[in-house]
């Protein structure tokens, strides 16, 4: 990203706009996330990233499935207009001669934010010895026993789990006791994502990913498959950066307002906040899709007025709301005031508009849970 930093400009905003710039260029070249997907062949290693990425095999970009030949090298796949996580599918762990040091070197294993271990069946000598490397190593990895569909008599009760892990359990494995290894084990099918641990299971990749704008990005592009208040969460950790831009990045008169502000930011932002959350039409018809009702019966259990019908209009009146209220910055923003004061509105500008983004992230994600709601609730009924 280009600072932008004209020369017309006052001195005092020029130093802002060129702080701005830099955070959110710091910002964007930090958050290219890396996950491994390695395990056994043809345990569904292809299928099991397109799912997590939403590919169909019809689509262009998905991983090849079916296929008998594996593959040599490590081989990247990421959405298309969103590559800030990449899904790398990794060369099979079959050889007896297998050294889980020599194999994490040759796939660059430092690049990856976690590793999902995959089998078919129980888990084998190799995979155990991999999963005791990188725990050594200190890398998160995730046990994923595929196909669950298909054989899964007593899905993962004690007696499942222990007969998947059993190798683990092995004192050559000790330092992978069962304990260990259970909180990190999943059962998923790849064509029943909404089933079994599948969300479970990418939600747990999310949760353990750090630093902080490397979680923020695998949530973002992934947020179909986040929980809510996680999703939520990360959003708010960026709402000063936002703000701010808004106040300083090509502001103009807002009516009845004592500053100026971008309104068609914050109109974007706020629409953005929406989309994550899965308020928008495009979403609630998939959802709706999955429990057999029409859009409505979702659509109607939103409560928030501009999750409803967003316009800019609507966002210039609920930042007058706000600045009328005159509110203080939340603690946990504090940080900030020195630098909101400084802004051509004021502080009163900065802290209006945090308050009006915190605000709608609230309650979008009310109203997201209720729709979760009634979609378990129509499902348990029926």
């Amino acid at each position: 990203m280009v600072p932008i930093c004209p020369s017309s400009r006052g001195k005092k905003k020029v130093e802002l706009v060129c702080q701005v710039d830099d955070l959110l260029s710091e910002l964007m070249e930090s958050v290219m996330v890396h996950v491994a997907v390695t395990g056994t062949p043809k345990v569904g290693k292809s299928a099991f990233i397109n799912s997590i990425l939403g590919f169909e095999d019809s689509k262009d970009g998905v991983a090849p499935t079916g296929s008998t030949q594996q593959v040599a090298k490590p081989a990247p796949y990421s959405r298309p207009g969103n590559p800030s996580s990449v899904f790398w599918e990794l060369p099979s762990i079959e050889a007896a001669t297998f050294s889980p040091g020599d194999y994490l070197k040759a796939v660059e294993a430092d690049r990856y934010i976690g590793f999902f271990i995959l089998t078919s069946t129980r888990f084998t000598r190799q995979a155990a010895a991999l999963a005791g490397e990188l725990r050594r190593a200190g890398k998160q990895f995730y046990l994923v026993r595929t196909k669950i569909d298909l054989s899964a008599p007593g899905y993962k009760n004690k007696e499942f789990t222990e007969d998947t892990l059993h190798v683990m359990t092995a004192d050559r494995f000790a330092n992978l006791d069962i304990k260990y290894t259970t909180a990190r084990f999943f059962c998923v099918s790849c064509h029943e994502v909404d089933q079994f641990d599948f969300l479970e299971c990418i939600q747990a990749l999310q949760k353990n990913s750090s630093p902080p704008l490397q979680k923020h990005a695998l949530l973002l592009s992934l947020h179909y498959l986040a929980s809510k208040v996680e999703l939520k969460n990360s959003l708010k950790e960026l709402i000063p950066v936002s703000a701010i831009y808004s106040c300083i990045i090509d502001p103009v008169p807002v009516k009845q307002l004592p500053y100026q502000a971008n309104i068609p930011f914050l109109y974007n932002e706020i629409r953005f906040y929406r989309v994550m959350l899965g308020l928008d039409f495009v979403a609630l018809s998939k959802c709706a899709k999955l429990i057999g009702r029409p859009t409505f019966v979702l659509s109607d259990e939103i409560q928030t007025k501009m999750a409803r019908e967003l316009t800019e209009e609507g966002v210039s009146e609920e930042l007058l709301r706000w600045t009328q209220k005159n509110v203080q910055v939340s603690p946990s923003n504090a940080k900030w005031v020195p630098l909101l004061k400084t802004l051509p509105g004021g502080k009163l500008s900065g802290a209006s508009t945090i308050r009006l983004l915190d605000a709608m992230l609230e309650q979008f994600t009310d109203d997201a849970c209720r729709i979760q709601r009634k979609m378990v609730d129509i499902l348990r009924n029926d």
